[in-house]
């Protein structure tokens, strides 16, 4: 064959090669997000070819599979390296939902100068309703602002959806996202959303992980949460939901985490709740429940951290409390607990975090040395004026007062010192520095710092 032969085969194999890479249109829709969002290079310019010589935050695949004429944009990923950066003034391109077989998009730590805010928009419903999309991420983009758009609820085939830590994204949650049946998982935490729990989120029942904690959202907690029976992770907390816990969260038997803290919730918990058996977190700190606790919580065995402070709580802790054998955090501080601390609770080997602080619990702490040793600092029984330690063979290691008459609650004269609060006084030790904040048992471990609750 003549060389100019060969050249000629050699540029027809090359304009073939790079027409079956990529549909022009497609590349085109690509540069323009590219420009839009990244200044990386001039990709025009050094990727005219971009699936034919991917670079990292792109990935392409035949459409037909292995052996098809064209390659298609099936994942993009933006902001965190290697990944292409953003640009200080990138703008969300909602023309990226126009790439036919995009399965994957993330934004991550995109959009962030504060003097270039751009808007969470997409295209019209039309315009998706043929998306093929299943993850879409745009989180920890501070200067990412606008609603949740609407349009999302068009993104039929969404598996994971994540709008999280956008503090400008407002609104409400769109009541169409409970149209997305095939999500698996729907986290929209850490925004300035605002209104209800769409009740049609119970639509969802392919739904493994919920997450909308750190917004504004108000009232109830829907009762048709309780349809989503493959949930295992429920987070609503710090938000400014009122009334009970619905009945229905009994339903919830897949659940290992719940979380509902710093909310205005109030009043009893469900009545099936010992039937969540695979629950491992409850986390419900900070609402005003002012009911007893409930000794069904004892029966949750594989339960590892149990958190309700700072919740009105009254009553004593329940003995059942005890049978708790996963348990490693108990946090009950801040509430009205009264009566003694329940002997049981001792027994509990995985124990290493517990705060029994500013209650009105009283008689003899029933923990002997070797408990109070493995919980060293992480153990808080202060502001309990009623508790004592009968225990004298680690009193003057804790700087505990003594019981009165083998553990009747109060105090003796000599544990209490000139100072009167309980505290033996020993010359040179830290808890003198300490002064009148440190009384009874809050001087446990006092070269410890509290558990971080």
């Amino acid at each position: 064959m003549v060389p100019g032969s060969i050249a000629l085969l050699l540029l027809t194999l090359l304009a073939t090669a790079a027409a079956a890479a990529m549909d022009p249109d497609e590349r085109e829709t690509l540069f323009r997000v590219m420009e839009a969002v990244s200044s990386d290079r001039d990709w025009r310019v050094e990727s005219p070819d971009p699936c034919g010589s991917p670079w990292p935050g792109l990935e392409c695949k035949p459409a037909g599979g292995v052996g098809a004429a064209r390659m298609h944009v099936t994942r993009l990923d933006f902001g965190v390296e290697p990944n292409p950066a953003c640009k200080d003034t990138a703008a969300f391109p909602p023309e990226v939902f126009s790439l036919p077989r995009l399965q994957s998009l993330f934004f991550v730590d995109c959009f962030t100068n504060p003097a270039a805010t751009t808007t969470l928009a997409l295209p019209a419903p039309g315009n998706l309703s043929a998306s093929g999309l299943q993850q879409l991420s745009i989180r920890a983009n501070p200067a990412l602002s606008g609603t949740m758009p609407p349009a999302l609820a068009s993104l039929r085939s969404l598996q994971v959806l994540t709008v999280s830590q956008n503090g400008l994204v407002r609104g409400e949650i769109p009541p169409g996202v409970g149209d997305l049946t095939s999500l698996v998982r729907l986290d929209l935490s850490y925004n300035s959303l605002s209104g209800p729990v769409p009740t049609r989120i119970g639509q969802l029942r392919s739904l493994v992980g919920l997450d909308l904690s750190y917004n504004s959202l108000s009232g109830a907690i829907p009762g048709r949460i309780g349809e989503l029976r493959q949930l295992q992770k429920l987070d609503l907390s710090s938000n400014n939901l009122t009334g009970g816990i619905p009945d229905t969260v009994a339903n919830l038997t897949s659940l290992t985490f719940l979380a509902l803290s710093n909310n205005g919730l109030s009043g009893r918990f469900p009545p099936g709740i010992s039937g969540l058996r695979s629950l491992q977190y409850l986390i419900m700190d900070n609402n005003p429940m002012g009911v007893p606790l409930p000794s069904e919580l004892g029966s949750l065995a594989r339960l590892q951290e149990l958190r309700l402070a700072g919740s009105g709580y009254s009553g004593p802790i329940p003995e059942a409390f005890g049978q708790l054998a996963s348990l490693t955090t108990l946090s009950l501080q801040d509430n009205n607990l009264t009566g003694p601390i329940p002997a049981a609770l001792s027994r509990l080997g995985r124990m290493y975090h517990l705060n029994l602080s500013n209650n009105a619990l009283g008689g003899a702490v029933p923990f002997d040395g070797a408990f109070l040793r493995r919980l060293g600092g992480n153990l808080d029984l202060s502001g309990n004026s009623g508790l004592c330690l009968d225990d004298r063979s680690v009193l003057r290691g804790v700087g505990v007062g003594a019981c009165r008459g083998g553990g009747d609650g109060g105090i003796s004269s000599s544990a209490q010192g000139s100072s009167g609060n309980g505290v033996m006084r020993t010359s040179g030790s830290l808890l003198n520095l300490l002064g009148p904040a440190c009384v009874a048992v809050s001087c446990l471990f006092a070269m410890s710092e509290h558990a971080p609750y």
